[in-house]
């Protein structure tokens, strides 16, 4: 049986993950799943698969199954209490029994909810009973190590106030703002554990309260800086030590997204990063790593040759170049179109002084990438987006260019219908639509350029360029007796260079006329009304009805001129008699005369309107 892609949502953390898995497996082997996957980046998942508790996260009206949405509140639900209207799924089911024989996993959804064993507070099995008790209700009711995060997250540096790249490696040197507070027998065994005791840098990090110790950030943090993780000789067996020491610092103590060998083993061409922290959708902090062996200077290069800079002026973004135990933390920066790496620090993780070294100046950076990702323009967001869509496809993006993923059963028609339509597309130079720049069928990969930003239009003006640029390609493609049938939103991206719109996912396209509606994903709502009629014969009328569409998702209030001619061109355009409707040409014309009605000054109504450009 087919595999499918499962994303599931840790209890406590808030952090999303997928797993892929064939449905006719048990859920036993889902658990042993999501541990072979989290145990090597993180080490809280270094459980008996079997102590995993697993929920159902969707709730049953009859055959209808909605589930848990992926979106801006998935944090807060995750951190909150386990609600009871998820149903446990039990190791000896099937997840065909527990989804269902037709589950096809959607896009932003999230289908699995993981909680683990206390043992990831910090508590062992090697943990006498009794100091077990103790310790989880003193992390029970500690909220000392809350009031410290929200202060810690205060003390980030605003935009203006930056350090400049010269001051950047003594800024990570310096004391916390906000320090950590511990008891005194901690701070002891601390400076007893080093080789030479170091009671200023460990005052740089910490101050002593014996009676408001943050006591569940040093169970889910320090512990791993202490105590850390054994290595072996391979890149691998480095990766649990890097990501406690980096990714679930991260992951404590600001909100971002952290993943990591996202095209590892892949030939797709995603150039991607070892490890990537996400702050409001842009890549401010990434890493590169090597087994020991190898120099250095070969992953500090790398953060250089796999950045394409599309972050503007931002002042510089952080990563790190790890071999082995040793990891240098650097800037990089962009001057007159040459990206760099400037080195800020270089630490010895072997010892534990070098590893609290590191913790500072991670915790120091940490209050800068706010203000990083502020700085940086449209280009720069959603560089390393994935979107999960029907049929099991997904989506992925890199700096310039869109690349998808179909499953195997999927993958030889996609690439036949998609060849057929790029080819007419570029033999008829339809403007004002991607490109398909490669195939990969060992990966069932498509790949497409440009990326483009999913941006509606913020004003008339706007929404005169797009409507332009959408209308100006369907003359041409219509010209060829092809048509779109899925012009939405989604599916109109604005560039990321230029303002101006182009279309995207010519996977409905088709020769015109045609009989029957497109299987994939058509909805009477977002598609015009003879498409689902008894033969379901359409034309190129379709696309035409679908700009109108675009104009009343717009929801540009401007537009609405109370009956006048742009109410009559909308009203024209979404005809439900499809031989009413103007054909492309006649609908740019009007459009054309629309706009061009609209940017002339009108009397005593002051200046000329702003043209776009």
């Amino acid at each position: 049986m087919a595999e499918v892609e499962l994303w599931c949502g840790e209890y406590g953390k808030g952090t999303t993950f997928p797993v892929m898995i064939a449905l006719d497996a048990k859920v036993n082997a889902l658990q042993h799943a999501i541990v072979q996957k989290k145990s090597p980046v993180n080490s809280r998942f270094n459980v008996d698969p079997e102590d995993l508790t697993l929920y159902l996260a969707g709730t049953k009206d009859g055959d209808k199954t909605t589930w848990l949405a992926d979106d801006g509140n998935t944090e807060n639900v995750l951190k909150g209490q386990i609600d009871k209207k998820y149903e446990r799924m039990f190791p000896s089911c099937t997840l065909e029994e527990c989804f269902g024989a037709e589950f096809q996993p959607g896009r932003e959804q999230i289908h699995v909810l993981v909680e683990l064993p206390q043992i990831s507070a910090g508590i062992t099995s090697e943990t006498p009973v009794t100091a077990q008790a103790q310790q989880i209700s003193s992390i029970d009711d500690d909220d000392w190590t809350s009031e410290w995060l929200s202060e810690f997250r205060k003390s980030q540096i605003e935009p203006q106030d930056l350090p400049s790249l010269g001051k950047l490696a003594e800024f990570t040197e310096s004391e916390l703002q906000v320090k950590i507070p511990i008891q005194d027998r901690l701070r002891g065994q601390w400076l007893a554990k080093m080789d030479v005791p170091n009671p200023g840098l460990i005052n740089k990090l910490f101050r002593i309260d014996n009676e408001k110790p943050c006591l569940t950030l040093v169970n889910d943090v320090i512990r791993r800086v202490v105590k850390p993780v054994k290595t072996g000789t391979s890149e691998a067996s480095f990766i649990g030590l890097w990501g406690d020491l980096i990714c679930q610092v991260l992951d404590f103590v600001i909100d971002g997204l952290s993943d990591r060998d996202t095209s590892r083993g892949s030939s797709t061409g995603l150039n991607r990063p070892d490890f990537i922290f996400i702050v409001d959708s842009v890549c401010v902090f990434r890493g590169e790593e090597k087994a020991p062996g190898f120099p250095i200077e070969n992953p500090k290069q790398e953060l250089v040759t796999k950045l394409d800079w599309t972050y503007g002026k931002v002042p510089y973004l952080l990563g790190y170049a790890a071999v082995s135990y040793h990891i240098a933390l650097c800037a990089i920066t962009c001057e007159d179109d040459a990206v760099s790496a400037t080195e800020l620090g270089r630490y010895d993780l072997q010892s534990l002084e070098g590893r609290f070294q590191w913790l500072l100046a991670i915790l120091n950076v940490a209050r800068l990438f706010k203000s990083l990702a502020c700085l940086c323009p449209d280009s720069a967001r959603g560089e390393f987006r994935r979107i999960n869509r029907n049929h099991g496809i997904t989506i992925y993006f890199d700096h310039s260019s869109v690349f998808k993923l179909f499953p195997e059963e999927l993958y030889q028609n996609a690439k036949h219908h998609v060849e057929a339509v790029y080819d007419v597309l570029e033999r008829h130079k339809v403007p004002h639509v991607d490109s398909l720049v490669r195939k990969t069928t060992k990966e069932n990969t498509l790949v497409f350029k440009p990326r483009g930003e999913e941006r509606k239009p913020a004003n008339l003006v706007e929404l005169f360029q797009a409507l332009v640029n959408v209308l100006e390609a369907l003359v041409k493609l219509h010209a060829a007796s092809w048509m779109h049938r899925d012009i939405r939103w989604p599916n109109v991206m604005k560039r990321l260079d230029a303002n101006s719109w182009f279309l995207i996912d010519f996977m409905d396209a088709a020769k015109s006329p045609q009989n029957g509606s497109s299987d994939f994903h058509l909805t009477k709502e977002e598609h015009a009304p003879e498409i689902f009629q008894d033969n379901g014969h359409h034309t190129t009328a379709v696309d035409v009805w679908a700009v109108g569409l675009l104009i009343r998702k717009s929801r540009i209030d401007e537009w609405n001129d109370k009956g006048k001619e742009r109410t009559k061109f909308l009203n024209d355009l979404m005809q439900e008699d499809p031989l009413k409707r103007p054909t492309a040409q006649e609908a740019l014309a009007q459009l054309r005369q629309l706009e061009q009605a609209y940017n002339q000054p009108q009397c005593g109504k002051g200046k000329k309107r702003q043209r776009r450009k």
